[in-house]
């Protein structure tokens, strides 16, 4: 799909896109629907799902609103595309390279650092709970998490079993499940009592806990 003047309507003749195709980057979208979807994520951080309408993302990306439908097939298909970037976050780095560049003890030792900058990441934590509750009315978004969370399985598992010790898929699978909700557990505290909770000590539990079952050393 070509890009075009991103204050203008969209080419007559062409029809809404359909939404977004599972493993969407960025990088995937033109210049105008990175510009759409950059301004869902402020909103969504900063003020809320509640405000996150198609005026206000017009108002702040400075783009058509027709061109939300004509990118992402409307509103569900542009909040599908924001469950497929939510960790694709420059801040805290790439799990991708993590799971392509390291090997061994390296790699599960790197992919748990990476975790925990994940779980202190206000801002990435903040669209996460903003968006949950509605993906579970939500058909579409709905199925666009569980497609995300069987990824992110698949991920972690293959970063943890770089381990010593030796797992089985159904073991790395379980376990994978098990860690995403720590982080996620541990960045919902963080953001509910951010000068009462200690998130760097229950990190730290947790990394004791994780690594003494894989058979990492200590740190």
């Amino acid at each position: 799909m070509t890009d075009h003047d991103p204050a203008g309507l969209p080419p007559s003749g062409l029809t809404p896109a359909d939404v977004p195709p599972s493993g969407l980057t960025p990088a995937d979208l033109p210049p105008t629907a990175r510009r759409l979807l950059a301004a869902a994520q402020d909103i969504l951080a900063e003020r809320g799902y509640a405000e996150l309408t198609i005026t206000a993302i017009s108002q702040v990306s400075g783009v058509n609103r027709a061109l939300v439908s004509y990118y992402f097939g409307g509103k569900a298909g542009l909040l599908a595309a924001l469950v497929e970037t939510l960790f694709l976050n420059p801040d805290v780095g790439y799990v991708e390279e993590i799971r392509s560049g390291r090997a061994g003890e390296d790699r599960a030792d790197a992919f748990l650092a990476w975790q925990e900058r994940v779980s202190a990441n206000d801002r990435t934590n903040r669209m996460l709970y903003e968006l949950l509750p509605h993906a579970l009315r939500e058909p579409e978004v709905r199925a666009r998490f569980a497609d995300e969370y069987r990824t992110y399985r698949e991920v972690d598992g293959a970063c943890l079993s770089g381990a010593p010790r030796e797992l089985t898929e159904e073991e790395l699978d379980a376990l994978a499940a098990v860690s995403i909700a720590v982080v996620e557990g541990l960045g919902i505290q963080r953001a509910l009592d951010p000068s009462g909770f200690d998130h760097e000590r229950a990190w730290r539990m947790w990394r004791d806990v994780v690594g003494a079952y894989l058979l990492l050393p200590e740190r």
